[in-house]
């Protein structure tokens, strides 16, 4: 039996703080936790609100805890380096009544000793918040509020904690407590067969702290567990408010919160529904509506397009009422951190501080002179400035080496944070440690990059990596040598990276992207006489297509079937003998106008912080799937999801097997793939679920990867809940409504599987697009281009899946040669090339999109891309232009037998037939 002087059950928020205080004192300590992370429970599923303290009833626990909590966080925000700010927070009245409650709150947080109250008008209010709803008539300002990010807080008490010599043990769960049979202090059982003894317990054990009171004290408490559903959106929707928008409280509650986050993003929730289970994080349908729906209370322009992710947490409510803290009357030694819900987050320095000396008083230890209350860690590269980036890549090239898109996290911050204190256990301390997987991708690009990471770093391969709990690995197999051929391919990469010359600085073209549009864009400005860099993510060049191993490319371009690599090996090949130079590993930070006029280009690689000037600039940055946080599926968080292009990623680059059971959402082309791929290495594909009424993917796409493997397809349906709690254990699928696409009640079927994959679309990659002020089109996601794929920003071009969606990859190269033509021309000022906007050209009957945007009559030929809004049979393709009297001609008129929304049209025609019209309009009819 070990034994300690403290022992502290629950590593959360709650333990955390108070074992980084009890560090303080000259005793052993140490933390069990039953999970693989700290903050796994309550801490890491909440608001992320420093609470100011008006809302606890006078002289209660939760308000003393509150008031002065709040007040140590910029300190120890300060010392242990979490994200913190004080944003203030508001609560709004809607009501008259609502008003007398807002000014009762303001005298219940007077009497706390909470400051700067004041209650606003409705003037005032909307000076502060624009976008607030116009019913508001009234507020409450409490500008000492504020937000943090929970799980650092947990994460990096923790950190100093284990700093100070607290020892942490996870998988460790207390099953139960024992007064010891001789001496003073306890024993506690643990799941796995060990025992620990201890003079003194801190019961932080969360919503089961009742559990382990009961353990050893008579003077008991009960907890109810709550389930608290929330909903996270972009940071586009995190913009739109600076304060933490409460609701006045009313008979029915406290109302829905409206907060940006420290990250940026804008967190929506929670309700709060009481549960049975203590440990089911499961969202639920009716919760994630009800938050939707309040929150549009605050924020009437609350867009569901806008979300990321979904999740729920549990919180500890005691039958008390308030909180429960110290030592237990009957248990001498046992003292309680516990019922420590709302305000806990806030308080729970203010507690730490507050119990530490007694717990230490308790075992006789006095305080350490050799403390040190910092946390020493490195920024997260996102947050450097121009000349900490060069100074971080300078000592650590890997830093210029970013894995994760969304957020900017470089491989050097995974490393970093794989080398703690507190030890990376599974995938999830990793997203929450750096925030990568934590974009709008939902981890899609980045986490078959980060398995790589753990094995080189660790030595740990996909199939023994957890995701967030124990048992559910991110895949069910990968190679022997796994690891091993991970460290060789990363040496192999630095070798690469040190024959690179970044001394140039100036290029006529510079294309943003080395995929198959930003290949042929690249080839084709070289051999206009341009000088080019291409800058890419990727080691190696051709995008997707490496991962792409099946045949079906080529056909238009090169008259041949190929697979992916062949395909893209073709196209490099083009870039042979022309003044073409590649920035590999390089990430775009941003781009736009200088001084002189050139194009201002800043990236980063493991050589260094770069900038380059360019006549032109020629988007090429491709596309996203959409993850399964922006489908707003009910349910768990397991292991066993991927997005279609993340499986092929492991199982085509990595050879790993991500399950053996699967089912793919979607019937795009890149699911109807992976469901073949996956039929080949062994595993049964239950079926293919899509939405819509008619597939997503090729008709050949169809046949050859479902029909040919017995594979079922089946339309008008959607995933609407997933199940498991550490790994995949089922789906639910519901029959939706053809016209809203809204689930079907009673139609649910549970089908057991392992494995979900999601083909729901994908989505231009243009954030940097949208910050250079390029216009997008909402329908397209892409930028808004003439017919030489030109933007409205002078001397930027666009092409590819970063303009719009594209099912065969043929068209993305040759949209690549022409705006690769046009950035040339246009930097060698050839006149015709210079910015033109030209005649608009509009989707109209029957067209769902159209690109271009606008066209011009100097053009000698454009080709009209399109997309249909639903299937025809028979039909006509008309391009149609008015003229300035009114009157419309047709343009062109074509025949197709066949024409469906998952193939992309095109119809070419003639620059000088739009002499006179100033407008065009593409249509698709029913041949009558």
């Amino acid at each position: 039996m070990e034994r300690f002087d403290i022992a502290i059950v629950g590593a959360g928020v709650a333990g955390a703080c108070v074992a980084r205080e009890c560090a303080r004192f000259k005793a052993d300590v140490v933390v069990l936790e039953a999970g693989l992370d700290v903050a796994g429970g309550a801490t890491r599923a909440n608001s992320g609100i420093v609470h100011a303290g008006f809302d606890p009833a006078p002289g209660s626990a939760k308000a003393h805890y509150n008031v002065e909590g709040s007040r140590l966080y910029p300190q120890w925000a300060s010392e242990l380096g979490f994200p913190y700010k004080q944003n203030g927070s508001i609560v709004l009245a809607f009501t008259n009544d609502e008003l007398e409650a807002v000014r009762a709150l303001a005298q219940r947080g007077e009497r706390n000793g909470v400051e700067g109250l004041r209650v606003i008008d409705s003037a005032e209010l909307r000076d502060l918040e624009s976008n607030v709803s116009p019913e508001a008539i009234g507020a409450l300002l409490a500008p000492t509020g504020g937000i943090c990010d929970p799980y650092k807080v947990a994460w990096r008490a923790a950190e100093n904690a284990a700093a100070n010599d607290v020892e942490f043990r996870f998988s460790s769960r207390v099953e139960r407590i024992e007064r010891a049979a001789e001496g003073d202090g306890y024993v506690l059982a643990l799941a796995d067969g060990r025992r620990v003894h201890a003079r003194a317990v801190v019961n932080a054990a969360g919503v089961h702290a009742d559990e382990l009171a009961a353990c050893v004290s008579d003077a008991g408490f009960s907890i109810t567990p709550r389930r608290g559903d929330y909903r996270l959106m972009n940071t586009a929707a995190g913009a739109k408010f600076a304060h933490t928008m409460f609701q006045a409280p009313t008979k029915a509650g406290k109302g829905v919160l409206v907060s940006p986050t420290v990250h940026g993003n804008l967190l929506v929730g929670p309700n709060a529904v009481e549960q049975e289970g203590k440990d089911a994080v499961a969202t639920q349908r009716e919760g994630l509506d009800f938050i939707f729906d309040a929150a549009r209370k605050t924020f009437p322009g609350l867009d569901p397009r806008t979300q990321i992710a979904n999740f729920a947490g549990v919180r500890a409510t005691g039958d008390t009422g308030d909180f429960v803290i110290g030592e237990a009357p009957d248990a001498p030694g046992f003292f309680n951190v516990a019922c420590f819900d709302s305000p806990g987050l806030t308080s729970a320095p203010a507690v730490a501080v507050d119990m530490a000396p007694r717990i230490a008083a308790y075992v006789g230890a006095s305080r350490k002179e050799s403390f040190d209350p910092v946390v020493k860690m490195p920024p997260l590269f996102s947050a450097l400035d121009e000349r900490g980036r060069a100074a971080a890549i300078a000592a650590d090239p890997r830093a210029g080496r970013l894995v994760c898109r969304c957020k900017k996290i470089s491989e050097a911050d995974v490393a970093a944070v794989l080398h703690t204190r507190i030890p990376v256990l599974c995938l999830d301390a990793v997203k929450w440690r750096t925030e990568a997987m934590m974009g709008g991708c939902n981890g899609g690009f980045c986490v078959p990059e980060i398995a790589k990471i753990v094995a080189c770093e660790l030595g740990v391969s996909p199939d023994e990596l957890p995701k967030r709990l124990a048992g559910g690995m991110l895949a069910a197999a990968a190679p022997e040598q796994y690891c091993a051929t991970a460290r060789l391919d990363h040496a192999a990469r630095e070798q690469a990276e040190a024959s690179q010359d970044p001394a140039r600085t100036a290029y006529d073209v510079a294309v943003i992207g080395g995929g198959a549009a930003g290949i042929a864009a690249a080839a084709s400005a070289a051999r206009e006489g341009a000088s080019v860099l291409v800058i890419d993510r990727e080691p190696d060049q051709g995008g997707i297509l490496k991962q792409c191993i099946h045949n079906g490319f080529g056909l238009h371009r090169f008259g041949e079937e190929l697979t992916g690599p062949e395909y893209a090996s073709r196209e490099l090949a083009g870039l042979s003998g022309l003044s073409v130079d590649v920035a590999a590993e390089a990430s775009v930070l941003g781009f736009g106008r200088a001084d002189d006029e050139a194009l201002r280009v800043s990236y980063v690689d493991p050589l260094g912080s770069h900038e380059v000037r360019a006549g032109a600039v020629v988007l090429a940055t491709g596309s996203r799937e959409r993850g399964v946080g922006a489908l707003d599926v009910a349910g768990e968080r397991p292991a066993g999801v991927y997005s279609a292009g993340s499986a092929q990623n492991l199982m085509n680059l990595q050879g790993c097997l991500p399950g053996k059971e699967a089912v793919i959402l979607g019937s795009g082309d890149i699911g109807l793939i992976m469901a073949r791929r996956l039929a080949f290495a062994g595993a049964r594909v239950v079926g293919v679920f899509e939405i819509n009424q008619e597939p997503s993917g090729l008709r050949r796409n169809i046949v050859q990867c479902l029909d040919d493997f017995g594979i079922p397809l089946y339309t008008g349906r959607t995933v609407t809940r997933i199940e498991g709690e550490g790994h995949l254990e089922a789906v639910e699928v519901s029959r939706v409504d053809p016209q809203t696409f809204k689930p079907i009640a009673g139609t649910q079927q549970r089908i057991a599987c392992d494995t979900l994959l999601l083909s729901v679309g994908l989505v231009p990659e243009n954030t940097m697009a949208s910050a250079a002020g390029v216009q997008l089109d909402p329908v397209t996601g892409g930028p808004v281009v003439d017919d030489d794929f030109q933007t409205g920003v002078d001397g930027v071009f666009a092409c590819g899946n970063a303009l719009h969606i594209h099912d065969l990859v043929d068209f993305v190269s040759s949209e690549g040669e022409r705006a690769g033509m046009a950035a040339a021309r246009h930097a060698a000022g050839v006149a015709g090339y210079e910015t033109r906007r030209g005649v608009p050209v509009t989707a109209g009957e029957g067209v769902r999109y159209t690109v271009p945007q606008f066209a011009s009559d100097e053009s000698e030929r454009i080709t009209l891309r399109f997309r249909t809004s639903k299937a025809f049979e028979a039909a006509t393709v008309l391009v149609e232009a008015r003229d300035a009297e009114g009157a419309w001609h047709t343009v062109k008129r074509r025949r197709v037998p066949v024409a469906v929304p998952a193939e992309m049209q095109g119809i070419d025609i003639a620059g000088d037939a739009l002499s006179q019209a100033v407008e065009v309009t593409v249509k698709v009819q029913e041949q009558r």
